[in-house]
């Protein structure tokens, strides 16, 4: 009579991960985000929440684009991100945050933070200019700054210049209103109320609109990648980003609905490895990291972008988080 085996013992079932060596355990946690370990790895047991105080966890801080950002309070979030910057035991490189950065935690940032190399704003509005151009200073490995959906002063495009004239990627997306709209319905109400209009000479107009643009163009020479999407400049101030940041190679003029581009603008945008053109919308997607950039695009391509736009449909993407539909610009985890 032949045997019957016996059963499998279920492993699951008799598995204490707890057991598991903390080296194993922050193997595992580097498939989760800061929020995840923060939130819920931190609390299984004692053996996890050793091992989610592994430095290398908090090498790259990113939240962004997570739930609890929108449910948690101000002072929470930053108590958070406060704990994951200890825990990189000075070893942080990227720090990426949506809505509740104060100038606060960036001075804290500054303090602890001398290594970072990447750090990416979201609708942070709690935050002023100089305490980010104060980071700037402070980080000498810096390469990269977003300050997305916050109006920054041209000033703090030159201070950040002058201060880290080798960086290369700046992030400065916006919502895009008309300008012209607005002013045309203010200079409406002075009048209905009696009032004077004194119209302002086009070449003044021309030199506000592009003021930021300019300061970019003055300060930030060695720039690989520009996004600056629904800003109000004109072709005057991308003529004048072309000329001072030679080493372009992904420039986001999507929803800057003010740029007529000419057949000299098409050329020069074409010598550009990667362009997003103003009649596309900012949220169809980010430019991609510059390791990934592909071939450079041509005058075709840039006639059937336009062709491609004048046809698709204008309804809103998906890609917005939060009740005030800012869109979350991270994109994935890039090691610098």
């Amino acid at each position: 009579m032949e045997a019957v085996p016996s059963p499998l013992p279920d492993t699951d079932s008799e598995r204490d991960w707890s057991e598991l060596p903390v080296d194993a355990l922050s193997a595992i946690f580097t498939k989760l985000g800061t929020v995840e370990i923060l939130t819920g790895a931190s609390f299984v047991c004692h053996s996890w929440l050793a091992a989610s105080k592994s430095p290398e966890l908090s090498r790259f801080v990113d939240m962004t684009r997570h739930k609890v950002i929108f449910s948690k309070r101000t002072g929470i979030l930053c108590a958070m991100a406060k704990a994951a910057i200890d825990r990189s035991d000075g070893q942080i490189e990227s720090f990426w945050a949506q809505k509740f950065v104060t100038s606060e935690l960036l001075d804290y940032i500054v303090r602890r933070a001398s290594t970072l190399k990447s750090i990416r704003l979201v609708a942070c509005t709690f935050i002023q200019w100089q305490s980010l151009a104060m980071l700037a200073a402070k980080c000498p490995l810096l390469e990269e700054i977003e300050c997305s959906y916050h109006k920054m002063p041209a000033d703090f495009f030159k201070c950040v210049g002058r201060v880290r004239p080798h960086l290369k990627r700046l992030r400065v997306h916006m919502h895009y209103f008309d300008q012209d709209e607005l002013e045309n319905e203010l200079i409406k109400h002075v009048l209905e109320e009696g009032g004077e209009v004194f119209e302002e000479p086009f070449e003044q107009r021309e030199a506000r609109r592009n003021v930021d643009a300019f300061a970019i163009a003055e300060n930030m020479h060695e720039l690989r990648l520009l996004q600056i999407a629904g800003h109000n400049l004109t072709e005057k101030g991308v003529r004048a980003i072309l000329d001072g940041c030679p080493h372009l190679e992904c420039l986001d003029l999507s929803s800057c609905h003010d740029i007529y581009v000419d057949c000299q603008l098409q050329a020069r945008f074409a010598m550009i490895k990667h362009v997003r053109l103003p009649w596309q919308r900012s949220h169809d997607g980010d430019c991609p990291d510059l390791r990934a950039i592909g071939e450079r695009v041509t005058m075709a391509d840039l006639f059937r972008g336009l062709a491609r736009s004048l046809l698709e449909n204008m309804e809103m993407g998906d890609g917005t988080y939060g009740d005030d539909q800012v869109p979350s610009s991270p994109d994935p985890r890039v090691d610098l």
